[in-house]
């Protein structure tokens, strides 16, 4: 367990995000017939479609309105693969720092951060990862994702630091652990970050109603793209500690997407990791909280190992 003096708790009197389980639309209770049905009759078939529809993002985050920080971005594209990424960035400090969006979000999503660590001297990158924001390709996985951390990484030539918020903190650490070996940060921020990969797969496989066939068979599939046995996908067991200076996990006690118990297991992967608890902004409006900025900004720019609440 975090020592009392690495862990510090945000209090606030704003309500936790309310999530309501509303009843699934009559798309998606076809859908879920059709598994229970078809998909135990024909289960190979049925995990095909599983597949395809857990690696296509259902939507693309787009902005509705523009702010002084959107507009202050430089913008930039990036060759992945056959396909081109879209980039941004601001600043032209000679450290770096990275965001990495979650599932189904854009890069812009963590531009919260940016003017904190513009003061502070540092060059901020984003970018939209395959299938998410004005990136191409129609489809993604983990591994994709993870290839597209890589790409951006190695086309800056490396960076000072990455804050990740949920899919895009465990795509970091399966790019640094697998992807590339190679890949050092001084300052890693994890924000509702999932250390269990094989928990997100079988939220989506108990939403669409998967038959125990079918879960096999996807479960093989995932096994089959990451290249190494299903169980040990987890961020808490790949976390590369020798080649992290510095570990921030930021978790809200109340997530009710990611559980808090998976920020606790992460932080508890790497020595002399610090752990910031909010209380009351669930899994996306703590990005947005004026304090974790703050205290996350001075985490990256510290010029050496401190307690968070000095």
């Amino acid at each position: 367990m975090q020592t009392k003096e690495r862990t510090e708790v945000i209090q606030s009197i704003r309500p936790a995000e309310k999530h309501v389980v509303a009843p699934y639309p009559f798309s998606m209770r076809m859908l879920r017939f059709g598994f229970a049905t078809l998909g135990r009759l024909f289960p190979k078939p049925a995990s095909k479609l599983a597949f395809r529809l857990f690696t296509t993002p259902r939507k693309r985050a787009q902005h509705k309105t523009t702010d002084a920080i959107l507009e202050k971005a430089s913008v930039f594209e990036f060759l992945y693969g056959q396909q081109m990424l879209k980039g941004y960035q601001w600043g032209t400090g000679e450290r770096t720092v990275l965001l990495v969006h979650g599932w189904e979000s854009r890069g812009t999503a963590l531009r919260a951060f940016v003017p904190l660590l513009l003061e502070k001297g540092f060059k901020v990158v984003a970018f939209d990862a395959p299938a998410h924001g004005d990136s191409g390709f129609k489809q993604t996985t983990l591994p994709h994702f993870s290839g597209a951390v890589r790409a951006i990484i190695n086309r800056l030539d490396g960076v000072y630091g990455i804050i990740g918020h949920s899919f895009g903190g465990a795509t970091t650490v399966f790019s640094m652990a697998v992807m590339d070996t190679a890949i050092q940060v001084e300052r890693l921020v994890l924000v509702a970050t999932p250390s269990n990969y094989r928990a997100m797969f079988q939220q989506f496989l108990n939403a669409i109603n998967a038959s125990s066939s079918v879960t096999r068979l996807f479960h093989d599939k995932i096994s089959s793209i990451l290249n190494f046995p299903f169980e040990e996908a987890n961020v808490d067991k790949l976390f590369p500690r020798d080649r992290v200076g510095e570990l921030l996990v930021v978790h809200d006690r109340n997530d009710p997407i990611v559980p808090f118990s998976q920020g606790e297991k992460i932080a508890n992967s790497k020595p002399n990791s610090r752990l910031l608890i909010s209380e009351g902004w669930g899994h996306f409006a703590l990005m947005k909280n004026q304090e974790v900025i703050e205290k996350v900004s001075e985490f990256i720019a510290a010029p050496k190992a401190v307690f968070l609440g000095r």
